[in-house]
């Protein structure tokens, strides 16, 4: 296996390299949104001013196959010891890592991780102390040791519903009740409007954002937010039609907003957010059964609810992705020494 690497921005966002990129993206089977040029992107522009990351693509070509994994090399500060950390770009921000593959979809696998871990070794030996990526679905990880079964994905399977009834009736008896309860409790007692941003909504929809962070603040006061990263995602994907960004209006008052993606054939629900003080109407669930009624309209084929421990995912379906990482520490004591470090550090912190 041949692996190039490309490591200054500017030949990323040169018009030659896109154009290779965008074909990837196009020709690929197990293409997923996050690697998407306008996504990655976005959280570039955001991380840049707030990180010190470099890039360092990697493009693994072997036959008539290609592997393409964005990566950054982040130098962190004195506050996690100087660690510098290979990981995807998107990491946290990002649900899914996996390589964007073309040509042979039969690859090995196990080959190529343990073919990229040992370039990663030998072309940046002294230049990494940890290597973090995560977000790798089951079929997509290799045989070493380092590699950690985190979480389930679970997904809707939606190419069989014509309709959201249809879809209603796939589902438990109490949930499907429930739902429909909701449903009609919100639209018969008041002014319901569901609304999805269209790409000329870039105005509305960024002055409707503050509000969904507000809330979503409020229901996870402890997850981080970068500046300005939901700012960038509305300005760069919206025009595009890669976000769907919906919100429920009840007596002209937003209560509820979605904040999604739309790729090919499949929809991922990345960030909901409600007013709790309208939780008698569960306006989560009935914004949850809205989307999925959308989706199917669009002939949608997969309504992905990515990563999360939220329970009342596994109500929707029983299909699951397993979600893996790989964690490795550089062998020289510099490095060891360094990530005892910073692990000591967030052992105290915790």
């Amino acid at each position: 296996m041949k692996f190039e690497w490309i490591t200054d921005w500017d030949t990323i966002w040169s018009d030659t390299f896109l154009e290779r990129w965008h074909r990837w993206m196009e020709t690929s089977e197990n293409v997923h949104v996050f690697f998407h040029p306008a996504m990655v992107k976005a959280w570039v522009d955001t991380y840049m001013p707030l990180r010190d990351i470099r890039p360092i693509f990697c493009i693994a070509t072997q036959g008539e196959t290609t592997l393409f994994l964005p990566l950054v090399l982040w130098h962190k500060n004195w506050k996690n010891a100087f660690v510098r950390s290979i990981v995807p770009v998107g990491y946290s921000d990002f649900d899914y890592h996996d390589p964007i593959v073309t040509g042979n979809k039969n690859i090995s696998w196990g080959q190529f991780w343990d073919e990229f871990f040992k370039e990663v070794e030998k072309k940046w030996e002294n230049n990494f102390d940890t290597i973090d990526i995560d977000g790798i679905r089951q079929r997509s990880i290799g045989t070493s040791a380092h590699w950690q079964e985190i979480e389930a994905c679970p997904y809707i399977e939606l190419s069989s519903f014509s309709n959201s009834d249809e879809f209603l009736q796939s589902l438990k008896k109490n949930l499907r009740q429930d739902t429909k309860r909701r449903v009609r409790r919100m639209e018969e007692n008041s002014n319901v409007q569901f609304e999805v941003f269209n790409p000329d909504d870039l105005e509305t929809a960024l002055e409707t954002l503050p509000e969904l962070l507000r809330h979503h603040i409020l229901r996870w006061p402890n997850a981080y937010k970068a500046p300005n990263f939901h700012t960038n995602l509305i300005k760069v994907l919206l025009p595009i039609g890669l976000l769907h960004f919906s919100r429920i209006i009840l007596d002209s008052k937003t209560i509820s907003w979605r904040i999604g993606f739309i790729y090919r054939d499949r929809y991922y629900s990345y960030m909901p957010a409600f007013d709790i003080e309208y939780n008698q109407y569960s306006p989560g669930k009935v914004h949850l059964f809205y989307c999925i009624d959308d989706a199917i309209k669009r002939k949608i084929q997969v309504y992905d609810q990515l990563r999360g421990a939220e329970l009342y995912k596994n109500e929707w379906t029983n299909t699951v992705d397993t979600v893996w990482s790989y964690y490795q520490t550089n062998n020289n004591k510099i490095s060891k020494l360094k990530t005892k470090l910073n692990e000591l550090k967030n052992a105290i912190k915790r």
